[in-house]
């Protein structure tokens, strides 16, 4: 029967008081999404996957005796790069790009699929003497803050993953880095007898939130970051963890583990270990653990370079901590030590543009480490037994 005119009802409400009359069924709902990085993968799987790849590069092999390389951080790619002929010169057969490898995150605001982090990496690609280099000698690789995407960033970055994509394609991660989170990775070269083992630690994917000091004016001179007392904080995170003991469990006569920021100093409240005084000390404790007195922290991130030492317990050498940074983004003129006195540095803070160069004695078992300006020549340097 049809209802008088007046009292007619729009079918979309007719539908819905009918549907009142019938029994409710649940309607099913998607779970939310427990953080940003899940709520953007739907997003990134419509992207275009037409990154940017780094020129080829030459393979390290695995039998080689490791006699010298060398290592830096901090290049920008808009600036001079005549430091790239002047390392390759020194001849090392291999160099260890550390963190800040671009300066991709450099504008205040940016979308999810990071355009700067990518345009970046093609403006390096565009530069000649980074190009001649890549494709002569073999490179290791890890990021820091600028090329993760955002300035101190860890692992509660929403854009990490998409950064994480863009740093294995870039870098042609290999398969086992690309198959879990992160870009952290190791290698073994060289015989037995005189094998070098590189341990390359992601000190970002992972990392809990930094605790910043109240602010005050003015601002304090050596940084805003305050050691953390949450007994959960991580640098490393679980899987990283792990990972890390059954490396440290592998036989090798010399070992390097590489950490964008810096492990020993406390000098300082920038980014570094000193903001997670437990996780360092589970670091440390580690070696002990697995006995591994031969190895040696290669560091990055400040912008200026210096050699650093310390005990640990049931360590019977010294642990050393090398920094070079940066490679062409220098923020002083020489020796700025007096404005960051430390205890644990052995000489001066160089803020000027720098590399680090290795040198092997296997027959001495003496390991000769170089700070060397942007022409090649010695800054300071340091031989340690650190030798098995």
């Amino acid at each position: 029967m049809k209802l008088p005119l007046p009292l007619r009802l729009p079918l979309p409400l007719a539908a819905l008081l009918l549907a009142g009359c019938a029994p409710t069924q649940p309607t099913p709902t998607a779970s939310a999404p427990q953080s940003a990085q899940e709520a953007l993968r739907p997003y990134y799987a419509t992207l275009d996957t037409n990154l940017p790849k780094a020129p080829a590069n030459p393979a390290l092999a695995p039998d080689t005796v490791i006699t010298r390389f060398a290592f830096g951080s901090c290049q920008n790619e808009n600036r001079d790069m005549k430091f790239w002929d002047v390392i390759a010169a020194q001849k090392p057969q291999a160099f260890l790009l550390i963190g800040d490898n671009v300066y991709g995150d450099t504008r205040p605001t940016n979308g999810a699929d990071i355009p700067t982090l990518t345009a970046s990496y093609r403006k390096l690609n565009a530069r000649a003497e980074y190009d001649r280099f890549r494709r002569s000698v073999p490179m290791m690789t890890t990021w820091d803050d600028h090329d993760y995407g955002a300035n101190d960033a860890g692992g509660a970055f929403a854009f990490k993953e998409w950064a994480e994509k863009v740093y294995e394609n870039y870098w042609g991660s290999s398969d086992e880095v690309r198959a879990r989170p992160g870009v952290y990775e190791s290698r073994i070269v060289g015989p037995e007898g005189k094998r070098v083992q590189f341990i390359i630690l992601d000190t970002r994917f992972f990392r809990s939130d930094l605790v910043t000091m109240p602010y005050r004016d003015p601002g304090p001179a050596l940084g805003w970051y305050i050691p953390t007392t949450d007994p959960n904080a991580t640098v490393l995170g679980t899987a990283q963890w792990a990972w890390l003991a059954q490396e440290l469990a592998k036989p090798a006569e010399l070992r390097f583990i590489i950490s964008s920021t810096q492990v020993v100093t406390d000098a300082h409240n920038f980014e570094g270990w000193t903001n997670f005084p437990k996780e360092r000390e589970r670091l440390y404790a580690l070696l002990a653990e697995k006995r591994v007195d031969n190895a040696i922290f290669l560091t990055g991130d400040r912008h200026s370079g210096g050699f650093y030492k310390t005990s640990a317990p049931g360590l019977s050498k010294p642990l050393w901590d090398f920094t070079a940074s940066s490679l062409n983004m220098a923020f002083g003129k020489g020796d700025g030590g007096e404005r960051e006195p430390d205890p644990r540095r052995t000489g001066g803070f160089w803020g000027i543009p720098n590399f680090g160069q290795i040198d092997i004695d296997w027959a001495a078992k003496t390991v000769k480490m170089s700070l060397r300006r942007d022409d090649g020549s010695v800054i300071e340097e340091q031989v340690v037994t650190a030798i098995d």
